[in-house]
């Protein structure tokens, strides 16, 4: 294993103010869970393991929250230490690429661009940090009276990730004395040379609560929003189980289809891959292909959402009409509305929004032969700030 990726999120929020805010949200997923995700981006630059450092006591309870993150890249979960020094040690412990990468859990913004300039110094030089320099006019104060200005010519700015030698930075900070801010201030305290590259003003550290208000503005800044159309018809047959939105409805008549024939999953789920830029449905699960007879809908819409997902868009709103003469559905709006609900918003908010028209006695709708289903699905990026980074539109 080439890299691991060492998250920090063991504080416990002292100078944020309430609960630690690694675990505060930021769009829809929690502080900590931006930085695994940039790991997951660089599975192809030799990524591929993330230790996720917590608060002592919290690994079980965090069970179901990384568990997305752990369906696609080895993750471990370690308990931090009394200080930073102390978690960092326990997440290297842990460790098993040959290099790590250390990272701040409070930097939401670190980009995959940023991270692969560290990857290519540190193979080179043996350690890489992100630097920026000094660009604010600096003062001394003592007690709280400001005595003096303080040259900044020199002075730089050390952010994270920070990379190195799994082994080496283990021995380094087991072995140096002193207390050190970071892994990289131990690395020249025990007289060793650090590579470093230039860093990334987006990528920024949340202290205090006005740095997450930052962080929000930014997110507003750089969402995208994308709208889908979907489309379904089906015939209606006899000796079929009529399926609608997950709903099992007594009736005589069902829709004939490869799958259950749930007409207004399938326009939902074209409406979604639609506005991920993804195949429609009938791509992905061809009629031609055994498997997916008598598939459930409801399990294609599911995912259909984990695709868009993948691509970094959740839903936030879905409109359909569905068009049926026979039977009468409207009693039924809110069980079907719940089942969409709980696949499209399984853990965050949305709106689903049906209306159910007749065929008012014409065409094959009208003579009960069919039915017709139409379908919008609204989009929006969970919030990436590299669609307006002018140097990283490439990660996006």
């Amino acid at each position: 294993m080439e890299w691991s990726f060492v998250i920090v999120a063991a504080g416990n929020g002292r100078r944020f103010g309430g609960p630690p805010k690694q675990f505060e949200k930021l769009g829809e997923m929690p502080l900590w869970e931006w930085s695994a995700r940039t790991a997951l981006k660089l599975k192809a630059d030799g990524v591929d393991q993330i230790v996720l450092v917590v608060p002592p006591g919290m690994e079980s309870s965090m069970e179901a929250g990384t568990a997305s993150i752990r369906s696609r890249i080895d993750l471990v979960m370690v308990p931090g230490g009394e200080r930073r020094q102390d978690s960092v040690l326990n997440g290297l412990k842990a460790a098993r690429g040959k290099r790590v990468m250390i990272h701040d859990s409070a930097r939401p913004f670190v980009s995959p661009m940023l991270c692969r300039r560290l990857v290519s110094e540190a193979v080179k030089r043996g350690s890489a940090v992100p630097l920026l320099p000094v660009t604010d006019a600096l003062k001394h104060a003592d007690q709280g009276v400001i005595d003096e200005g303080v040259p900044r010519e020199g002075l730089l700015v050390t952010q994270t990730p920070q990379a190195f030698p799994s082994e080496e930075i283990y021995r380094v900070l087991k072995e140096t004395p002193g207390h050190f801010s970071d892994e990289a201030e131990a690395w020249l305290a025990s007289g060793r040379d650090l590579g470093w590259t230039r860093g990334d003003p987006l990528n920024f550290k949340i202290t205090f609560p006005e740095d997450m208000e930052l962080a929000r503005r930014v997110l507003r800044g750089s969402s995208v929003e994308r709208t889908g159309f979907g489309f379904d018809v089906h015939r209606l047959s006899p000796g079929i189980l009529l399926v609608l939105g997950g709903l099992r409805i007594p009736f005589p008549l069902g829709l004939s289809g490869h799958s259950d024939g749930d007409l207004l999953c399938h326009a939902i789920a074209d409406a979604v891959l639609g506005a991920a830029g993804l195949p429609d449905i009938g791509t992905l699960f061809p009629a031609s292909e055994g498997r997916f007879r008598g598939i459930r809908s409801l399990d294609i819409l599911k995912e259909a959402v984990a695709m868009a997902r993948e691509k970094g868009f959740t839903v936030s709103s879905v409109n359909a009409v569905v068009n049926a003469q026979v039977p009468r559905l409207a009693s039924m709006a809110e069980e079907i509305r719940k089942n969409l609900t709980d696949v499209l918003f399984a853990d965050r908010p949305g709106t689903v929004s049906l209306t159910f028209k007749s065929g008012e006695w014409t065409g094959d709708v009208g003579n009960g032969e069919a039915m017709r289903c139409w379908a919008v699905a609204r989009l929006v990026t969970e919030g990436d700030p590299w669609h307006v980074h002018p140097n990283e539109t490439s990660d996006a």
